[in-house]
């Protein structure tokens, strides 16, 4: 299955997509550890579980955060941003 993923700053520019292939059935770690072997600066967000990681950084697919039990479908298309903070 084929998904594409836009980096946002600081892990890339968010003006391009990048196609990743996964095996059918994928969830959001097999897409995080593929995503490191094109962007490895990725790895140093990643934690232990996904809960930990999402306190790193955002999934987001249509303006909706995904969480550890959402699913990616086929041409999904995939924004990696870091969390906002302020005040």
């Amino acid at each position: 299955m084929l998904v594409w993923v836009r980096l946002l700053p600081p892990f890339g520019e968010g003006k391009t997509w990048e196609e990743i292939a996964l095996p059918e059935g994928s969830g959001l770690w097999q897409l995080l550890e593929r995503l490191t072997e094109t962007q490895p600066q990725i790895r140093s967000f990643l934690r232990p579980s996904l809960e930990e990681t999402f306190h790193q950084l955002l999934v987001i697919r249509n303006d909706y955060v995904l969480k550890e039990d959402d699913h990616l479908v086929p041409d999904d298309r995939i924004v990696i941003s870091m969390p906002l903070t302020g005040g």
